[in-house]
């Protein structure tokens, strides 16, 4: 009998439910065009090179890939949107002159599932910001992060901000051994100060570095930025990404931009990025709606080397969010039907 299921990770999107999408990403389309955003559409397979590129190590354990049988190429299907346009604005400056601003949509697809229940495959829709950098563009990619999530119905979303390099400055800081900056990563990752206090313990940098390193997992929350001046004054390697992060924040004010959360000890699968971090999260949604950051090492990995900003919106955690926003009651009732299964 023919067995008419999909694969672990993957299913169908009914009519309804595609329509609800394809409504969103209109909406997203809209607001990114206003900014003066130029949609691409980008091919489902890449060269596997290419792909290995643009992704960490850990990034590419999640890559499907195979031998293309007329080439004999080894190809993969795209877990990542981004390192698809660093390629296309290194390979077409004729097309793409710089400064270049870039918005996309579509799906891409892990090899396994992020945890159970997560769809491999994940429709997103975002902008990319090439070629320029600095507070200007920084504020310009949370703006436009804010205005989409509230032309959508998320403008309930909290946008929380935090800086690749403010982290891995202190852990370098406190001179912990090779390892230890593995253990220190996961510590932050689970808020363990007593695991900071002991992994501090090992260190041979500067004593004041060193006492400070536990103070990494409360850098979060109420008068997170006031905590973190405290931080860099003993800990002076992160002053540089604190003052990025308090430059872009002061000129997306102007702008508009309302309160944010500030995390400067957080530990979200940094990958790629080499400056301002964000993340939009809405009451309802199973993970973060949205997630970005600056990733200024990225273009040269592909020959074009140059400063860039974006982010990308998950449809599938964004709808559920609204979903939930709608109807409360019956979300309140899935979830307790879901957990009964657990």
């Amino acid at each position: 009998m023919l067995d008419l299921s999909l694969p672990t990770g993957l299913r169908d999107l009914l009519p309804d439910h595609s329509a609800h999408l394809a409504e969103l990403s209109g909406r997203l389309q809209r607001v990114f065009a206003s900014f003066g955003y130029r949609r691409l559409f980008l091919p489902t397979l890449e060269r596997l090179d290419v792909v290995e590129r643009g992704l960490s190590a850990a990034a590419l354990a999640d890559v499907m890939k195979f031998v293309e049988p007329g080439s004999g190429e080894v190809v993969a299907i795209r877990p990542d949107i981004t390192p698809q346009i660093a390629r296309l604005y290194a390979a077409r400056p004729d097309a793409l002159p710089s400064p270049a601003r870039l918005c996309y949509d579509g799906p891409v697809l892990r090899a396994r599932e992020a945890r159970a229940g997560r769809p491999r495959e994940v429709y997103q829709a975002g902008v990319e910001l090439l070629g320029v950098g600095g507070p200007k563009q920084d504020a310009e990619a949370l703006v436009v992060l804010a205005r989409a999530l509230a032309r959508v119905g998320l403008g309930h979303a909290v946008i929380e901000v935090g800086h690749a390099r403010f982290a891995a400055a202190a852990i370098e800081a406190a001179g912990l051994p090779k390892q230890g900056h593995a253990d220190a990563w996961d510590a932050l990752a689970r808020k363990d100060e007593g695991a900071l206090t002991r992994l501090a313990a090992r260190g041979r940098g500067v004593r004041e570095a060193r006492e400070a390193l536990p103070r990494l997992a409360g850098l979060y929350g109420d008068r997170a930025l006031q905590r973190a001046r405290a931080f860099a004054r003993a800990v002076p390697a992160c002053a540089p990404a604190l003052a990025e992060v308090e430059a872009a924040l002061k000129l997306a004010r102007r702008q508009g931009l309302g309160e944010v959360a500030v995390d400067l000890g957080e530990a979200r699968g940094l990958g790629y990025y080499t400056g301002i971090t964000f993340a939009g999260y809405a009451p309802g949604a199973g993970a973060a709606v949205a997630a970005g950051g600056r990733y200024d090492e990225l273009l040269g990995r592909f020959g074009r080397p140059g400063p860039a900003i974006g982010f990308g919106i998950d449809l599938e955690f964004a709808t559920q969010a609204l979903e939930r926003k709608r109807h409360p009651a019956k979300a309140r009732k899935a979830a307790s039907a879901a957990s009964r299964r657990r």
